[in-house]
């Protein structure tokens, strides 16, 4: 009888914690409702693809174990990143391999890149953390202006950094980050999928900045992105705070950051979560926001990064489910 009571009594606490999160999502957005005031733009001509005639000086690290069968989305996204700007320097990180290999990356992309291999690489999955120790060093050198981190099969290019540099100046000031949506392309019924949405969202309960009557910024549950972008401000508020921190979001580290997103994260993708879950303006899930269509309902295309592997979209997941142009209810 004592097992019987102490089973139903487990489900119901089950059952409960399923509910705790959308009622957490219910409270989060009553909070934004009361600071709604404060996420509006104020008398500002804005738009996504102004062209940047900025000083731009970027400084860009990947980290990649090696595999030849991804070499060569490997050197899509370095072409990619090296048409943002004449002054973008890559960092590709690596394992312990041989010169051959190495000669053999250097060829497939045909860029001036500085490969840097990690010959006494603790383990695998710690690879991405690496990038840290190259990011400090560069930070030092003022003359960069932009930081970006990628897995090595994301396509960055020249319209999403100029939708991020755009989105910056006015997303600033209320400490919300520009963010983009890995996107694929689903062969069989030829969709492009957001493949980090494991849901569709409401648009009615999602905080907002609001552009004007027909654009905004939306903030979803779902901000992975398997990179990150950010000027000298975020860099330095990322390399020397509690995010650069593995542990950061454990109780271990710090019980005034437990957050059971990043708990959840795996190790290689927490390496770019990077300041999502941290600072977060009231009434917000998360810092990252992407821009939208109001009326259709259908997130703007700058955003979009392409993810190259195109893994998710075309196999059975529980990722790559959800057609970009159906995210938005």
């Amino acid at each position: 009888m004592m097992i019987f009571f102490l089973e139903r009594l487990r489900k119901i606490f089950k059952s409960i914690g399923k509910k705790e999160k959308k009622i957490n999502h219910l409270i989060t957005y009553q909070k934004y409702k009361k600071k709604i005031k404060n996420y509006k733009l104020k008398n500002v001509d804005f738009s996504y693809n102004q062209e940047n005639n900025e000083k731009i000086n970027i400084a860009a690290t990947i980290t990649f174990f090696f595999d030849d069968n991804k070499i060569l989305n490997l050197a899509k996204a370095c072409k990619s990143l090296s048409e943002i700007s004449d002054k973008c320097e890559i960092h590709i990180l690596t394992n312990n391999i041989s010169s051959k290999q190495a000669d053999k990356i250097k060829e497939e992309i045909k860029l001036d890149i500085n490969l840097i291999i990690i010959s006494d690489l603790i383990h695998d999955r710690l690879l991405p953390w690496y990038h840290l120790n190259v990011m400090k060093k560069l930070y030092s050198n003022k003359d960069i202006t932009h930081f970006i981190y990628l897995e090595d099969d994301i396509l960055l290019n020249k319209s999403n950094f100029n939708y991020w540099i755009n989105s910056r100046k006015i997303l600033k000031e209320v400490g919300l980050i520009p963010g983009f949506v890995r996107t694929e392309h689903n062969a069989l019924d030829n969709q492009v999928y957001a493949i980090d949405f494991v849901k569709k969202s409401k648009l009615n309960l999602l905080p907002k900045f609001e552009i004007n009557e027909n654009h905004c910024f939306i903030n979803n549950e779902f901000p992975y992105q398997g990179m990150y972008l950010y000027d000298r401000d975020l860099m330095k508020e990322h390399l020397f705070g509690p995010s650069s921190n593995p542990d950061c979001g454990h109780g271990a580290y710090n019980t005034d950051y437990i957050d059971e997103r990043m708990i959840n994260l795996d190790l290689m993708a927490k390496a770019n979560i990077g300041l999502t879950y941290l600072n977060i303006p009231q009434g917000f899930f998360n810092r990252i926001v992407i821009p939208l269509n109001i009326k259709n309902k259908k997130i703007d295309s700058t955003c979009e990064i392409r993810h190259l592997s195109n893994k998710y979209a075309n196999t059975t997941s529980s990722f790559g489910n959800i057609k970009i142009d159906e995210a938005i209810q």
